[in-house]
């Protein structure tokens, strides 16, 4: 056989082989596909979730064409768990990271909502309302719970408030009240704030409806802050009768005042927590305490448009009979106008030692003990009995050590002079407590 002839040979062999094995390869293929079929045929495929799909779909989407998003939401998660520290520390660092959140996607308003929530907290007003202003600005509203809306616009008006805007934040309050969102969410406090913006501005007669509306509320807020509130506002439009009894009424809900001591969000007005603090004690009545409180408003606020009121209660409790009261502790008995004439007899003398220090009070406690048993008496029973004593104690206004021991030896010559009555039975004792304020 030739060479080509062997060439030729050869190739019609291996094209046979190959033939055969492709033949045998689809016959393969052919035998494995039919038990596949049936098995899909006896157990179904899982159904498709299309709300899965196209979350993936649009989260893939945004990362493509928005890629700072993820960035942006990871700085917020950081932010919010710091913020849920409750520290100044870490307050500082979720404003930081909500700094750069915001640098990512400046339009967003979910970075503006947290800051300015961490910026209220901070009681930085004017960075809140920026920040409160432009989360409003940026929220898309049929995303957003009308509870959470109203939430935020009650934030944003109080910081607009504290920060000097108050045109600003009445517009925002009312417009939150008369939407009706305000009552999806303390609509009794967003009544109450925008009263206190309208005593602000002086708009009184507006002021004195929209506290109305807070105690009217399904929720009525803080309810003793109200009356106050109330009381201020009756008391500068020249209503003592209403003031007295707004403040009587503060009084009755919150007799440690707690309300003003130690508020939630400190008095709007520059020194209204002063004005508040004398209308309710001028209702008590405590006169020390409400000259010493007005006092202190004319100290904090000369140039205030409503010094000349705060000047006539000053003028009133000046020439009030004091002390009003004269509070009796301890086992012996003793008539409260036998406490009471000794103590108004002394009170030029005992004012006299206030007189550089017109915004303080103290409180003078006398004791008086009398006869005791003998020591070795065993046919009666022994009791406690205090010693005679004269002590100054603190009531309005910052003493030092120094001071307070200064005001009480100007004091003690003149209180050990009182008249007062001496307990005549064995082993008892009473004090007598009275406030003094300065002349």
């Amino acid at each position: 056989m030739t060479a080509a002839g062997a060439r030729a040979a050869l190739g019609l062999t291996l094209g046979l082989g190959l033939g055969l094995g492709v033949c045998l390869g689809l016959g393969a293929t052919g035998g494995l596909a039919a038990p596949a079929a049936a098995q899909s045929r006896r157990y179904p495929p899982a159904p498709v979730d299309k709300d899965a799909e196209d979350a993936a779909k649009s989260a893939l989407w945004n990362a493509a064409t928005n890629p700072e998003r993820h960035p942006y939401q990871d700085l917020v998660h950081t932010a919010r768990e710091a913020l849920h520290q409750r520290t100044i520390d870490q307050r500082a660092i979720a404003i930081a990271r909500l700094g750069e959140a915001i640098a990512l996607l400046p339009h967003e308003a979910e970075a503006y909502r947290w800051r300015g929530e961490a910026y209220f907290d901070a009681q930085d007003w004017a960075a809140c309302a920026a920040d409160l202003a432009a989360a409003d600005a940026y929220t898309q509203r049929d995303d957003v719970p009308p509870g959470a809306l109203a939430d935020l616009h009650r934030k944003l008006g109080i910081c607009q408030a504290h920060a000097g805007k108050l045109a600003d934040a009445e517009t925002t309050l009312a417009e939150t009240v008369t939407s009706g969102t305000a009552s999806s969410t303390s609509p009794g406090e967003t009544w109450m704030r925008l009263g206190e913006v309208r005593i602000a501005m002086g708009k009184l007669d507006e002021a004195t409806t929209a506290l109305r509306a807070a105690l009217d509320s399904s929720e009525p807020g803080p309810p003793a802050l109200t009356h106050l509130l109330l009381a201020t506002a009756y008391d500068r439009a020249r209503r003592p009768g209403d003031a007295l009894l707004e403040a009587s009424e503060g009084m009755r809900l919150d007799r440690a005042l707690s309300t003003l001591y130690n508020p939630i969000l400190p008095m709007l007005g520059p020194g209204d927590a002063d004005y508040m603090l004398g209308l309710a004690f001028g209702a008590e009545p405590r006169p020390e305490f409400a000259l010493a409180y007005f006092r202190r408003f004319v100290a904090a606020v000369p140039d205030s448009p409503w010094r000349r009121r705060a000047e006539e209660h000053i003028r009133d409790a000046r020439a009030a009979a004091m002390p009003e009261t004269v509070v009796k502790t301890g086992s012996a008995a003793a008539e409260p106008e036998a406490l009471r004439s000794p103590a108004r007899r002394a009170m030029p003398q005992l004012r006299a030692c206030l007189a550089r220090r017109p915004t303080v009070v103290v409180q003078l406690a006398i004791t008086k003990a009398g006869p005791r048993l003998p020591a070795g008496d065993r046919t009666h029973p022994h009791f406690h009995v205090e010693a005679d004593s004269i002590v100054v104690h603190r009531a309005v206004g910052e003493l030092s050590d120094d001071e307070l021991d200064a005001i009480e030896g100007c004091m003690k010559p003149i209180a050990a002079r009182l008249a007062l009555p001496v307990p005549h039975e064995r082993d008892t004792y009473y004090t007598a407590s009275f406030y003094v304020v300065g002349p």
